[in-house]
């Protein structure tokens, strides 16, 4: 004698009692970094912006001349320059130099020093009403915010400002 039930079997995973899948959920994302508490992003401390290659000369071995005049620098092995910071409020140059490192490269500092000694000359052209002759490096002007996330998941800034961080080795350049 039959049974008016069907035979029970296991309901399949991720179905429904009649077998139909049950659409799921993507598998969690693989993070690198950590989580904020509160489901917010990490927080970067110092976020970087508006970054641009730019020449960081050292104003003390800086010259400036006008139309036909030939300007001449020169430095020794062990001269020292540096970038520049601005802020609101104090903060370590070194906080911004760190994420500036992170963000371009390792070769960012807050100074420079010469390694060997160098120097060069060169003539204002006739085309130009004045120029200058500067020992300095190629690197990095930005601007700079330090916050951090609040419980509602928005940044709050609590220091900003701009810097222009050398990040080459030492050359001459010109206008």
């Amino acid at each position: 004698m039959g049974t008016a039930f069907a035979e029970d079997a296991p309901t399949p995973v991720n179905a429904d009692q009649d077998g139909n899948p049950i659409p799921q959920a993507p598998a969690d994302a693989v993070t690198n970094g950590p989580v904020h508490p509160d489901g917010c992003p990490p927080d970067p401390s110092v976020s970087i912006t508006k970054a641009k290659s730019v020449f960081v000369g050292d104003k003390s071995k800086t010259v400036y001349g006008q139309s036909g005049v030939t300007l001449s620098v020169s430095v020794a092995k062990g001269h020292t320059w540096t970038g520049t910071v601005t802020y609101a409020a104090k903060i370590s140059e070194s906080i911004i130099v760190a994420s500036a490192e992170e963000t371009f490269g390792g070769s960012v500092s807050y100074a420079k020093t010469t390694t060997v000694t160098l120097g060069g000359s060169w003539k204002v052209p006739a085309s130009q009403r004045d120029g200058w002759l500067a020992l300095g490096s190629k690197g990095y002007s930005f601007n700079w915010e330090k916050g951090s996330y609040n419980g509602g998941c928005k940044w709050i800034v609590s220091n900003h400002g701009t810097a222009k961080l050398p990040a080459l080795s030492p050359y001459i350049a010109h206008s």
